[in-house]
């Protein structure tokens, strides 16, 4: 049995589940932040360049999932950056994902809060060696940034939040439960969905399922009233008018980022579907210019 598992996973390219399986199930244990700022990030490039590109991945994934499949990939100028991939609390601390029992909100919140001061520490790093920083946000990244946002004095030169509701539907997130995730349609009624299929679904992968939701749960919070003291001048907020998994953000959500200065940009994509050098470089030129 546990070798068809492991052919259906394969077979589906899910390669993150593999390594979910084989985290061994532990205790939650809260993250303790590394004291060396440096071990909060892996970086390509030279040092010696002047602009720093962080990216921030969605997820949340047990490991740098995304570096091969980062935006760089279609970036034709991303040689002359320092490339950077911060960790995210869950990729330090496998306890979160393995959790049994599973994680609860508060402890939720607390680590996505702890991978929010990881990623300002990073930004701060690199901004006192006088490099221009630029961070690109997707999905459970950007949740990760308006956490950031929220606590954090906005020093990057430019921050793009991509694929992210700052008051998403309450409904949606009660609907979010048992390795189910909120569905969108293309009315943008919500439903729910299992997250993986039903040959998967089995307790030990669908409990870290559960414990990933979780986490992803912490967008309840409403960032519309939590950054209404913030700047957000150097803001890029990017929603996909087909996404599928947080929705089309509510008129409200706008007139507030057009009342704090942000760029918006509307995306004929869904949530899955950034990736691409023509969406990249609509983005850039408004986070960059």
């Amino acid at each position: 049995m546990l070798i068809l598992v492991f052919l259906a996973i394969t077979a589906s390219k899910n390669r993150q589940f593999i390594g979910l399986i084989m985290l061994p199930t532990q205790n939650y244990k809260p993250t303790e932040i590394p004291v060396d700022t440096t071990d909060l990030f892996e970086i390509d490039g030279f040092i010696k360049n002047d602009l720093v590109y962080i990216y921030v991945q969605g997820g949340p994934n047990w490991e740098l999932f995304d570096r091969r499949l980062s935006p760089f990939t279609w970036m034709p100028h991303s040689g002359t950056y320092i490339r950077v991939f911060p960790y995210q609390s869950q990729i330090l601390n496998h306890s979160i994902l393995a959790s049994s029992p599973p994680l609860t909100a508060n402890q939720a919140q607390f680590e996505v809060a702890v991978s929010a001061e990881m990623l300002y520490r990073t930004i701060k790093y690199f901004k006192r060696r006088n490099k221009k920083v630029y961070v690109l946000c997707i999905s459970h990244g950007s949740q990760i940034g308006l956490e950031m946002l929220k606590s954090y004095p906005n020093i990057s030169d430019g921050l793009a939040l991509t694929m992210i509701r700052l008051d998403i539907d309450k409904e949606a997130i009660d609907l979010t439960h048992d390795g189910k995730v909120p569905y969108f349609n293309e009315n943008q009624e919500v439903t729910s969905r299992y997250l993986l299929p039903g040959i998967l679904r089995f307790q030990r992968l669908n409990n870290r399922v559960v414990n990933m939701a979780t986490l992803m749960k912490v967008s309840r919070n409403r960032y519309t009233e939590l950054l209404k003291d913030k700047d957000l001048s150097n803001m890029v907020y990017v929603f996909g008018k087909n996404d599928n998994k947080v929705g089309y953000p509510k008129q409200h959500e706008i007139e507030f980022l057009k009342e704090k200065g942000v760029k918006i940009l509307e995306l004929e994509c869904g949530h899955d579907d950034l990736g691409g050098k023509n969406y990249l470089n609509k983005i850039n030129q408004l986070l960059m210019n």
